[in-house]
């Protein structure tokens, strides 16, 4: 199992070296998001909890999940931003055992939300839950409340995935500092594979978004 784990950071440490690329947020994804009020360092916010639909240097959407509370998207955002390895992140490996225990399962919009709110409390406060920390989330659907514990177990362990960990690192925040946020998505990894293999799946994959 810890295998999978490394071999998800050492994908993400070969792709980090890639030139930046370009983010347009087409909005949120259809049918994979919430409306949830969240509270962040004292102060409560009502917010879209859930995939983002990005085209990344004008190639078709995919879905990326915010791991950036202190900056805000929106439809018709573009920015640019470099794609860095998940050990860069905070709690890093807890976000790697979730991803490659969920990511491939997340199909509606209570997944979809408590898949973010537990990315969320991952890198505010490394998984203590929605209800303390400065991170917390307690007015959520108990459906939501119920699948995010679930997902914050996960992070503990490794999962049966092998995925490719991408982040992409806002280059910068806007004028005022506030907007352009940084996210993550994973693309799967075909097993068995070597550490070689896995530099040249990560060479074609920075060139396949870049096309």
């Amino acid at each position: 199992m810890n295998k999978i784990v490394t071999t998800s950071l050492l994908a993400c440490g070969l792709i980090a070296s890639a030139q930046a690329v370009n983010l347009t947020i087409n909005g949120m994804a259809p049918g994979l998001h919430e409306v949830v009020t969240i509270n962040y360092n004292g102060q409560n916010r009502n917010v879209y909890a859930g995939a983002q639909s990005v085209s990344v240097d004008g190639a078709s959407p995919i879905n990326l999940y915010c791991i950036d509370l202190d900056h805000g998207n929106q439809a018709g955002y573009n920015y640019n931003a470099n794609i860095i390895g998940v050990g860069s992140v905070s709690s890093g490996t807890l976000i790697a055992n979730l991803f490659s225990h969920e990511w491939t399962g997340v199909n509606n919009s209570v997944e979809a939300a408590a898949f973010q709110l537990a990315l969320w409390d991952i890198v505010t406060d490394g998984a203590d839950g929605l209800a303390v920390g400065n991170f917390k989330a307690t007015g959520t659907s108990s459906a939501i409340a119920t699948q995010t514990a679930h997902y914050l177990a996960q992070s503990a362990t490794a999962g049966p995935e092998a995925l490719f960990l991408q982040v992409y690192e806002a280059t910068n925040h806007g004028p005022n500092g506030d907007r352009f946020q940084d996210l993550i998505g994973a693309e799967a990894v075909p097993e068995p594979i070597s550490l070689f293999a896995v530099g040249a799946i990560a060479a074609a994959v920075i060139r396949r978004k870049r096309k």
